[in-house]
């Protein structure tokens, strides 16, 4: 690469590697959607309103989790919905197990 002269990038992949980081995304999805269905329960049964206050919830499920990036939700006064981004966990399920080593071993 012209940034690094003298350097050689190296793709790896490891299977194992690629298990875990699967496992982990698929149990923090798994933990995330059990809580935002959790407060969609709420919200339906009146007992969470305002955009503020929902958003407010939405917010500590998505700072707990760190999985915002692969989500989508909608937040109104008496309503809240959210849907996963398949595209984009397909995309980065893709990328599971390869890593890349900067050498400069010939």
């Amino acid at each position: 690469h012209p940034d690094y002269p003298g350097e050689r990038l190296v793709a790896c992949r490891n299977p194992e590697l690629m298990r875990l980081r699967r496992h982990k995304r698929e149990a923090l999805l798994q933990a995330t959607e059990e809580s935002l269905q959790k407060i969609q329960a709420r919200v339906a049964a009146g007992r969470l309103r305002g955009r503020d206050q929902i958003g407010l919830k939405v917010g500590q499920i998505m700072d707990r989790y760190q999985m915002a990036k692969h989500f989508t939700w909608d937040i109104h006064d008496t309503s809240f919905s959210f849907t996963r981004k398949t595209a984009d966990i397909a995309a980065e399920a893709a990328l599971d197990g390869i890593y890349i080593i900067r050498t400069s071993v010939p």
